[in-house]
C-alpha cells in the first residue's frame, strides 16, 4: 500500500523518517523568533501572528528542499541513499561552509541583488545544515543508541525543542542588542492598540473587550496558521512523492535520494507557478473593478472646467473610478473664495484615460488642456497618480486654494490596479508624464515664447517614482530638458531612479540646491525653481523592494548609519525582513479621514506647506489656518457621502430584491436611475410610506 493510501498511521510513519521534512521543521521553528523582531511602524497581535505563520511556511518549504538537495549530494549517485555519518559529514560541511561565506559576504550583502543572494544562500545553508545534522545526530542518538522507537515524540516534538533552542539563540541576542542600542532589553516591536480604542486610555470594560476581542483573533490567526502549515507540509510531501514515484516509473528503477530531491525541487517550483498566476489573476479582477460606477459618482460632471464635462472629448466612463473621483470632487471659485478671503478664478480639472498612444495621450492632454480652460491658468500641475489612477484629493484642494483657482491639474492615467500590482508600469507612466511635460512646454511656447504660465508636477508614492524619473540620474538636467520648473514629490518609492541616484551620492546630486530632500515640510524654506522630495524616516513605501528577500536594504546597515526611527538592534534576515516589510506597508498606508499624521505613509499634512513652499505660493498665517481646516473638512465629508451612498444603494437593492421574491407585488425602487445621495433618500421615503401605512392599510 503506498504511503498516499496507508491512512494516519502512514502519514505519521512518513512524517518521524524523511529527514527532509524533520530539518525543514527545524528551520521553521528557529525562523519565528526574528519575525517578533521590530519594524518600521507597530504591529496588531493579529499581524503578528500572520506574519510569524507566513515565515515558517516559507521557512519549512525552503529547509525540507535545502536539506534534500544537501542529502542527495551527500548520497553520490543516483539511487543510493547517504548513510548517517555521510549526512553528518554533509551537514558540518554545508553548516560550516555556509557560515563562512555569509560571514566573509556580509560587508557587501546590499551591494547588489547578486552579492545579496549569494549571502543569503549561504546563510540559509548554515542553517539548514545546523538543523540537518541535529535531525540526524538526533537519530544517532535516540534511535540508534537509545533504542527507541520512532514516534512523532522522538522526532518531530525533539525536532521542535531543537529548533526552539536555535530561536531563543537569536532572541536572547536581540535582546543584548537592543539593551546597547537603546537602553531597553526588550526590542520586540509593541502592538498597536485595537480599532476604535485610544492607546492611551478610554473605558475599562471596552478596553477588556478589545484586548479579548483581540487576542481571540490572534490565536485564530495562530491556530489557523499552524493548520495551514501542516496542510503544506502535507501537500508538499504528497507531491514530491508522487513527481518522485513518476519518475522512478519512467527510468525504471529506483533513485534514492536524487529522486526525493527532484521531487521537493519540482513541487517547490510549481508552488511558485501557483503564487504568479494567482498574483495575475488578482490584477485582472482589480482593473475590471475600476470599471464600477460608485453610487456617490454616478452622474458625468456638468461643469465645463473638467474632463468627461460638457467642453471635453474624454468619455466619463473612460477615466476608471478615481478619475471620476477627481472630476467630480473639483473646488469652485466660491468655495476658493469662501476660505481665502480673495477673489478667485476656478480653476481646471483634466484626467487623460490610459489608452492609446504616447503621443496621442499628450496631445490629449493640450486639448483638454484647451477645452476646460486650464491652458490659460498661470500654473499648470502635472500630477503622476498611482496605480490606481489616484492623486490626492488633498493636493488638488490645497493647490486650488493656494492658487486662488488660477491652476489647472492634469492627470495621466497609466494603471487602475493598485500600485503593488502596478510596479511594470512606471516605465511606460515616466513616459508618458514626460511627453505630456514637453507637450505642453511646447504648446505654451509657441502661443507665446516669453509665456508665463509655470509648468510644474506632483507625485505621491508610486506616483513620486512615475514624476521623479522624469529627471531620473540626470537629476536637475533631466527636470530643466523636460520644461519643468519645480516639483513636489512625497514619499518616493525606493525603485525610483532617482532617490537611488541621491542616496548613492547626495552631494552631487543636491549641490546646486535645486534636489531638497527633507523629511519634514516644516524643514523647507520658501523659494521656487526647486524639486523637493519629502520622505518620513518611518514610511515603510520609501524603504521595501521586492530585492528584500535576499538582498539587504541600504537602511539596514550598520547601526550607527541607520536613519532615525529606523532599530538599530534589528537584523537583516532573508525572506523575514521582506514579510515584515509587507506588513509594515499596510500599516504605514492606515489613515483616518480628517485626521493628518506624519506617520508612516500619509503625508496630508505636509501637503499644503510643501506645495506653498516649492512653488511660491504665498498665503497668510490666517489663510493657512482656514486652508488646513478646510483641507480636513472636506476630506471627511466626500468620505462620509461616498459610505452612505454605498449603504444606501446596498439598502436599495437588498430590499426591492427580497420584497418581490415575496411575490405580492412588484416593487420598483428606481435604483438604477438615482444618485447615491438621491438612492439614501429614496430608501428614507420608501420607508416611511410603507412604516406609516401599517399591515393591512
Amino acid at each position: 500500500m503506498g504511503w498516499a493510501s496507508s491512512g494516519v498511521d502512514g502519514v505519521l510513519r512518513h512524517f518521524t523518517t524523511d529527514q527532509a521534512v524533520r530539518a525543514g521543521v527545524v528551520t521553521a521553528a528557529w525562523s519565528a523568533a526574528a519575525s517578533y523582531a521590530r519594524g518600521l511602524l507597530p504591529r496588531t497581535a493579529v499581524q503578528q501572528a500572520a506574519a510569524t505563520g507566513v515565515t515558517v511556511a516559507a521557512h519549512y518549504a525552503i529547509g525540507a528542499t535545502l536539506w534534500s538537495g544537501v542529502a542527495t549530494t551527500a548520497a553520490g549517485a543516483p539511487g543510493s541513499r547517504a548513510g548517517n555519518r555521510a549526512l553528518l559529514i554533509a551537514a558540518a560541511v554545508s553548516a560550516a561552509g555556509g557560515k563562512a561565506a555569509e560571514v566573509t559576504l556580509r560587508p557587501h550583502s546590499g551591494d547588489s541583488l547578486l552579492y545579496g543572494a549569494a549571502w543569503s544562500q549561504a546563510k540559509l545553508l548554515s542553517v539548514v545544515g545546523l538543523a540537518g545534522g541535529l535531525v540526524t545526530a538526533s537519530d544517532v542518538v535516540v534511535h540508534e543508541a537509545l533504542g527507541l522507537p520512532r514516534s512523532p515524540t522522538t522526532t518531530l516534538a525533539l525536532d521542535l525543542t531543537m529548533g526552539t533552542a536555535m530561536a531563543s539563540g537569536t532572541w536572547v541576542r536581540r535582546r543584548r542588542r537592543a539593551k546597547r542600542y537603546h537602553g531597553d532589553d526588550r526590542p520586540e516591536r509593541p502592538t498597536a492598540p485595537p480599532p476604535g480604542r485610544a492607546a492611551d486610555g478610554g473605558d475599562r470594560k471596552q478596553q477588556l473587550l478589545g484586548a479579548a476581542k483581540t487576542a481571540a483573533y490572534a490565536t485564530g490567526t495562530v491556530v489557523g496558521t499552524s493548520v495551514g502549515l501542516g496542510i503544506l507540509a502535507v501537500a508538499e510531501q504528497a507531491a514530491a512523492r508522487q513527481v518522485t514515484r513518476g519518475l522512478t516509473q519512467l527510468i525504471g528503477e529506483e533513485l534514492g535520494e536524487f529522486g526525493e530531491g527532484v521531487g521537493h525541487g519540482v513541487t517547490f517550483g510549481a508552488f511558485a507557478a501557483l503564487g504568479y498566476l494567482g498574483l495575475r489573476a488578482v490584477r485582472k479582477r482589480t482593473e475590471r473593478g475600476s470599471d464600477i460606477i460608485e453610487p456617490a459618482y454616478q452622474a458625468p460632471p456638468t461643469s465645463e472646467f473638467v474632463s468627461a464635462g460638457p467642453r471635453s472629448t474624454v468619455e466619463f466612463d473612460a477615466i476608471g473610478k478615481e478619475g471620476r473621483r477627481f472630476v467630480l470632487m473639483r473646488l469652485d471659485r466660491a468655495e476658493i473664495e469662501s476660505v481665502m478671503n480673495e477673489p478667485a478664478t476656478e480653476p481646471a480639472r483634466v484626467v487623460i484615460p490610459g489608452s492609446g498612444t504616447l503621443r496621442y495621450r499628450a496631445g490629449l492632454a493640450v486639448s483638454e488642456l484647451i477645452a476646460t480652460g486650464g491652458i490659460d491658468r498661470s500654473l499648470i500641475c502635472i500630477a503622476a497618480p498611482t496605480g490606481v489612477g489616484y492623486v490626492n484629493y488633498v493636493m488638488a484642494e490645497a493647490l486650488e486654494y493656494l492658487t486662488r483657482g488660477d491652476c489647472a491639474i492634469v492627470v495621466p492615467q497609466y494603471a487602475y490596479v493598485p500600485s503593488a500590482l502596478a510596479l511594470n508600469k512606471t516605465d511606460e507612466g515616466t513616459a508618458l508624464q514626460r511627453a505630456i511635460v514637453e507637450t505642453v512646454h511646447a504648446e505654451l511656447a509657441a502661443r507665446d515664447p516669453h509665456h508665463r504660465t509655470r509648468v510644474v508636477q506632483f507625485g505621491e508614492s508610486l506616483g513620486a517614482q512615475v514624476a521623479a524619473d522624469v529627471g531620473g540620474v540626470q537629476g536637475v538636467a533631466g527636470f530643466d530638458e523636460a520644461g519643468l520648473e519645480s516639483g513636489v514629490y512625497l514619499g518616493v518609492p525606493f525603485r525610483s531612479s532617482l532617490w537611488r541616484s541621491i542616496l548613492r551620492d547626495p552631494a552631487a546630486m543636491t549641490a546646486s540646491g535645486r534636489i531638497v530632500v527633507v523629511a519634514d515640510s516644516r524643514e523647507l524654506t520658501e523659494g521656487a525653481g526647486r524639486h523637493v522630495l519629502v520622505i518620513h524616516y518611518d514610511d515603510p513605501i520609501t524603504m521595501f523592494a521586492y530585492s528584500m528577500v535576499v538582498q539587504r536594504p541600504w537602511w539596514m546597515g550598520a547601526p550607527g548609519t541607520r536613519p532615525p526611527l529606523v532599530p538599530q538592534e534589528t537584523y537583516f534576515r532573508p525572506i523575514t525582513t521582506c514579510i515584515l516589510g509587507m506588513v509594515d506597508i499596510l500599516n504605514g498606508m492606515n489613515t483616518k479621514p480628517g485626521a493628518f499624521q506624519r506617520v508612516g505613509h500619509d503625508y496630508r499634512i505636509d501637503m499644503r506647506e510643501s506645495l506653498e513652499k516649492t512653488f511660491a505660493l504665498p498665503a497668510g498665517l490666517d489663510q493657512q489656518m482656514r486652508i488646513e481646516a478646510a483641507l480636513r473638512i472636506r476630506e471627511q465629508e466626500w468620505a462620509e457621502k461616498r459610505l452612505i451612498a454605498k449603504t444606501g444603494e446596498s439598502a436599495l437593492r437588498s430590499l426591492r430584491e427580497t420584497i418581490n421574491s415575496w411575490g405580492r407585488d412588484s416593487v420598483n425602487l428606481e435604483l438604477d436611475d438615482l444618485p447615491g445621495d438621491g438612492a439614501q433618500s429614496r430608501l428614507v421615503e420608501y420607508l416611511s410610506e410603507r412604516l406609516g401605512s401599517g399591515p393591512g392599510a
